[in-house]
């Protein structure tokens, strides 16, 4: 149909003049800052140098830069344990308040705790929560007899810090949305199911996963988005350390924007992490599509 042949009602005209301030805010606020980085990314410019334009050099620079690529691998290994670790965690406890439990209404309370505490609290609680000396966590293994670690100053250790910093922040996010997904289930289905025999399963696999598919496609796209783009649990909770073991790409981006001052392959790093996220995205909706 061709544009001159549209015609809008009256309601329509209510709605588009109603949603386009909306619409102006949203494209100054994300996409002038997003088109800025774009054409920053194309130029050699640090704190020395107004700009000149190089074409995709940083794009190529940062694909032969080691640092980069190894913060490529270990974000990878950030977000995909975070991932798991998350959505699994999630849709446990969710499938748990789901039931007609004692103190169902307080755990829901209780467990959205860890999402609404700042990532800078999560960082400074999971300091105090693996501290050497008076950490719960090396208490509690002292408790049993086992040995206890020094969590942040290992680089294998440190990376699953930062993993369960991160999951444990994740999980209650999960949890809201699977809920919210399983409350909605009509009964019924579960009534008929039981007259058919099928066991806790079956009834599983067959009525409550792919009634979840929507909830859980927000879910993994969410804690995907959330997980790459982490920046302050990991700052606050190690620092990048130690040496470079937690150094994830946002982390890599903001040490060359902001303390090399290499702003043009910093704003490239940006991009790259965004298209990243976009690629992710598209996957897990083919996937669960």
């Amino acid at each position: 149909m061709k544009l001159s042949k549209l015609k809008f009602s009256s309601d329509d005209k209510v709605a588009y003049t109603f949603i386009l301030p909306s619409f102006i805010i949203i494209v100054s606020l994300l996409g002038y800052p997003m088109l800025f980085a774009l054409n920053q990314s194309l130029q050699d410019v640090t704190v020395f140098n107004e700009g000149s334009y190089i074409g995709l050099t940083n794009y190529i620079n940062a694909f032969q830069d080691t640092a980069f690529m190894g913060s490529f691998g270990r974000s990878f290994a950030f977000v995909g344990f975070s991932m798991i670790g998350a959505f699994f965690i999630g849709l446990i406890i969710a499938l748990l308040l789901n039931r007609d439990i004692f103190g169902r209404g307080f755990l829901r309370a209780l467990i959205i705790l860890p999402f609404i505490v700042s990532e800078v609290s999560v960082g400074v609680i999971w300091q105090w929560l693996l501290s050497p000396q008076l950490g719960v966590l090396n208490r509690m293994l002292s408790a049993v007899n086992l040995p206890t670690f020094r969590w942040l100053s290992n680089p294998f250790l440190a990376m699953v810090s930062i993993i369960m910093a991160n999951t444990w922040r994740l999980t209650p996010f999960v949890v809201l949305i699977l809920l919210a997904g399983l409350q909605g289930i009509d009964k019924s289905y579960y009534e008929a199911a039981d007259v058919a025999g099928a066991n806790h399963w079956q009834k599983f696999k067959s009525i409550t996963l792919p009634m979840i598919k929507p909830m859980m496609l927000v879910t993994l796209v969410y804690l995907s988005f959330a997980s790459f783009n982490q920046f302050s649990v990991i700052f606050s909770l190690t620092g990048g350390g130690p040496g470079n073991a937690t150094e994830v790409i946002a982390l890599n981006m903001y040490q060359n924007a902001f303390q090399h001052f290499n702003y043009g392959y910093g704003s490239a790093l940006a991009i790259l992490l965004f298209l990243l996220n976009v690629a992710l995205s598209i996957f897990y909706t083919k996937v669960l599509d």
